[in-house]
């Protein structure tokens, strides 16, 4: 009874939660930030940073391990994200003119902001879970073995899923740009119509009058 008494507690359950996923998942996270375009003395900055937030931010991660994982994953990418948008890294360079000379981005938002409607119209017609393959995969950057396991499917099966997902996002864009460039003719069928017939109208007109001048 003594010895139950005086018995050491288990020590992972008296570590900080940020502790505890530093063990589990910091291979993860350096993987994840590598893939992400960072190395050397970037990445390794980066992988603190993540910890950091997530020790600042203990209250809100999840409590169970997958869903503190893939909060951990998006933290990694919102951390590249800003290290990208950050003035010396994109234009640390000894050119004076280098501020003058940036060019913004996008070069024309217009045409960006058009691009981003034409890809959320046809993502809209894509069955949600192919459209939730393709936003893991292709923009959060999870990897096949992450999709795999969401799936419940070996990595195989994950990409197969994930080429079928693009296909399909493919054949909805070439739809809607199809019924664009359709709203688009029909716009100008009625233009061009009206001035094929005035053009025949005053070609008619111009040889009435000839024949009028050869008249005695």
């Amino acid at each position: 009874m003594g010895d139950s008494i005086h018995r050491t507690p288990s020590r992972s359950k008296h570590k900080p939660r940020v502790e505890v996923l530093y063990e589990l998942f910091l291979a993860e996270v350096r993987d994840r930030l590598g893939g992400l375009g960072l190395h050397g003395e970037d990445l390794e900055e980066l992988v603190q940073i993540v910890f950091t937030v997530a020790n600042r931010r203990t209250a809100v991660i999840p409590r169970n391990d997958e869903a503190a994982r893939r909060w951990l994953m998006e933290v990694c990418r919102k951390q590249v994200s800003n290290f990208r948008k950050l003035y010396r890294h994109a234009y640390e360079v000894l050119d004076p003119e280098a501020v003058a000379d940036a060019v913004a981005q996008p070069e024309d938002p217009e045409k960006y902001l058009a691009t981003i409607a034409l890809v959320q119209a046809a993502a809209r017609l894509m069955p949600a879970d192919e459209r939730e393959i393709l936003l893991r995969h292709d923009v959060e950057g999870e990897s096949l073995h992450e999709i795999a396991r969401w799936l419940g499917l070996k990595k195989s099966g994950a990409h197969v899923r994930v080429k079928q997902a693009r296909a399909r996002f493919v054949e909805k864009l070439a739809l809607i740009e199809a019924q664009r460039r359709g709203r688009r003719r029909q716009r100008r069928f009625v233009p061009a119509w009206f001035m094929g017939l005035f053009a025949s109208l005053w070609h008619w007109i111009l040889e009435k009058r000839a024949q009028w001048k050869r008249l005695p």
